[in-house]
């Protein structure tokens, strides 16, 4: 977040970083060959994060983050859904009762690693 305020001010921290950012996009060009875009049509973000609100856009590439892991948790995770019966058949009242019960596991064992959180590096 610092360095998105920082190029916000009009500073570049780390011109390095940008040398090697324009390297691998001179590379990537060259890859395209004579279909390469114009560099004057090219741009180059030089922060991750959106320069003018770098909280929000923080916080939502963290909420999109957990999002994902709940959706990779809900995949794979074998929830007892036996009184669901077959996940084909559920209508819209079972899916919706079968997301709650995976969202109340998955907020539990996120709950379970943050208290064992020197188990998890």
């Amino acid at each position: 977040m610092r360095h998105a305020l920082r190029i916000t001010d009009g500073l570049l921290s780390d011109p390095n970083a940008l040398r090697e950012q324009l390297d691998d996009l001179e590379k990537t060009l060259a890859d395209y060959g004579d279909d390469a875009p114009d560099l004057a049509d090219v741009e180059l973000r030089l922060t991750p994060l959106d320069p003018q609100r770098p909280a929000r856009d923080l916080l939502e590439d963290l909420l999109t983050g957990i999002h994902a892991c709940w959706l990779l948790h809900t995949e794979y995770d074998e929830l007892d859904d036996e009184d669901l019966g077959d996940a084909e058949d559920w209508d819209d009242e079972q899916a919706e009762q079968h997301q709650r019960r995976s969202r109340e596991r998955f907020a539990q064992l996120v709950r379970e690693a943050a208290a064992h959180r020197d188990r998890l590096i």
